[in-house]
């Protein structure tokens, strides 16, 4: 929980924050004057201090995502180092699941055979260009400790990603690091891919903090080893550009990754046609003229992109027309309401399907992204 106060007006209106929920409470009048100007208001920006460390106040400023009488609904917010006004210039985002992308174990291992020392300063691994929102960025992946910092540095972190800041705002914060989580969740093919922590920098030193509810301090990875041979520069600038193009919560350019699930929502009709959609968006993408064609309905779809990916059914005898139509008719037994699914846990047959849908929407997100059969064909399917 975090306790502290926003400034509005002349004046000061105490806040306890818990799971991204700001609840406002003072006898003062200045409440119900906040509450009459914020009142259902979305997207706005407000200022204060938080006392989560002593009694001395630091600096924070909170992205409300909606207001409801009292209580703000946070989107993000960033407490400061101290009490003052802080220019950051940069932004370390830690990912275990985005570290085993990168292979950290692997060249962490090559890096201490070489007799490189990782206890005297960073060392950048990688640096990946991207755009996003117009601006230019260059992702960097970092292994390795400040030694100047002394007990200041962070010596529970493994790695991590910087980016250069171009604004001092919040939501340039909230942005990248919307971008880099839909990274994780298509490289890794899963939904749950919170960050360990993001730290805000000024000059190398840390200058504050980013919170938002992709953040969790109980995360592991567990891919690690799906990428002990895979070519990151080939892949990731590509995929990450694609990413980038859409930063916000409507895409149109890049690939779609709500169909994704956790491991309670893996095999929900929910999830089945979040599938579909993301079918329908990027057959879209890759052929306009049949997907607005009424006579080109959604099992030839399917049974095209199949035979465009026919390695996705090399280790079946189960032809791409078959499985096409058993696609269609699931969906179709849904959205007509001809039965009622709770999970289809019990339904193998479904559950492979689902899988298989997954390996065709992640081949067709690559092609749609700019990659060859080839390097379709050589890319980690999960």
């Amino acid at each position: 929980m975090v306790k502290g106060f926003i400034f509005f007006r002349d004046g000061k209106i105490p806040f306890v924050i818990e799971n991204y929920r700001m609840e406002l409470f003072t006898d003062d009048s200045l409440l119900d004057d906040f509450c009459k100007e914020y009142n259902f208001k979305e997207n706005y920006i407000l200022h204060g201090q938080c006392f989560d460390i002593g009694i001395r106040g630091r600096k924070a400023t909170f992205l409300v995502e909606n207001s409801m009488g009292s209580t703000c609904y946070l989107r993000c917010y960033t407490i400061n180092m101290f009490d003052k006004d802080e220019e950051y210039d940069s932004i370390g985002l830690q990912s275990p699941s985005l570290d085993e992308v990168f292979r950290y174990e692997y060249e962490y291992i090559d890096m201490v055979r070489a007799g490189i020392n990782l206890a005297i300063e960073p060392k950048v691994v990688y640096k990946v260009p991207f755009g996003m929102n117009d601006q230019k960025y260059e992702l960097e992946f970092r292994i390795g400790h400040d030694n100047r910092l002394g007990l200041l540095e962070d010596l529970d972190r493994k790695c991590e990603l910087i980016l250069p800041l171009h604004t001092n705002e919040i939501q340039e914060c909230y942005d990248i690091t919307n971008v880099l989580h839909r990274l994780a969740m298509f490289m890794t093919s899963h939904a749950e891919v919170p960050f360990k922590r993001i730290t805000l920098y000024k000059q190398g030193l840390k200058a504050g903090w980013f919170y938002c509810s992709l953040i969790s301090e109980d995360i592991v990875g567990g891919h690690g080893g799906f990428f002990h041979e895979f070519d990151v520069m080939k892949y990731i600038p590509k995929i990450l550009n694609n990413i980038a193009l859409d930063s916000g919560n409507k895409i149109t350019q890049s690939i779609p990754l709500g169909h994704l699930g956790d491991f309670n929502s893996m095999y929900t009709p929910q999830r089945f046609v979040e599938q579909v959609m993301a079918f329908e968006y990027l057959f879209d993408k890759l052929d306009h003229k049949n997907a607005q064609n009424p006579k080109f309905p959604l099992k030839k779809e399917l049974e095209c992109m199949f035979n465009e990916f026919p390695q996705l059914l090399s280790r079946t005898k189960i032809p791409a027309e078959m499985i096409s139509d058993q696609i269609k008719e699931i969906r179709r037994t849904i959205a007509h309401g001809y039965a009622y699914y709770y999970d289809f846990k019990n339904d193998s047959n479904t559950k492979c399907l689902m899988i298989l849908l997954d390996k065709l929407i992640k081949c067709m997100s690559l092609k749609w992204i700019g990659f060859s059969n080839n390097d379709i064909s050589n890319y980690i399917l999960f």
